[in-house]
């Protein structure tokens, strides 16, 4: 199954409110107005996606220059590498599994634009995320530690030889 990971235009700015406002994506993420998702639209370090399956939005990806804030819990990881941020935004959705090959197929995507490193931070309780992320071919690096934005585990992913 593939899905279709497309650019967020600030026409999905709502969508991403709503998603924000979500009980099970506001219990990891935090409060929804904590980060500005128009500001993030035009900050260079930033790229922000919306994940489809067929025609219905389900889900969030960001991905970000690691070494574009110094300190950050990721500055081990080589040059070019990428953080990322995930989530399902629509609720009847989650636990079916779309995690997991959504992260990998994005995976492989960032690895052939010559990415050479991914970096994510699950909270250390998110037990399912972590599962999601160790099935997408993320390993435990270190952790629990606290980064400017919460409690975490780092987790990463280098590119194939």
């Amino acid at each position: 199954m593939a899905y279709l990971i497309r650019p967020v235009s600030e026409a999905d700015l709502p969508l991403l409110t709503r998603w924000r406002h979500q009980p099970h994506v506001r219990r990891w993420w935090g409060e929804p107005d904590v980060e500005d998702e128009a500001e993030k639209l035009s900050d260079p370090r930033i790229a922000m996606w919306v994940v489809q399956l067929k025609d219905r939005p389900l889900g969030f990806i960001q991905d970000y220059d690691v070494h574009g804030w110094t300190p950050h819990p990721f500055d081990y990881l080589p040059v070019p590498s990428r953080g990322m941020d995930v989530y399902i935004g629509e609720t009847d959705l989650i636990g079916a599994g779309h995690g997991t090959v959504f992260i990998r197929q994005y995976v492989a995507d960032l690895f052939a634009r010559g990415i050479r490193a991914i970096g994510i931070d699950p909270h250390p309780d998110n037990l399912a995320a972590r599962a999601a992320f160790g099935h997408a071919g993320f390993k435990f690096r270190s952790g629990p530690v606290q980064t400017p934005w919460s409690l975490a585990v780092l987790m990463d992913q280098y590119a194939p030889d």
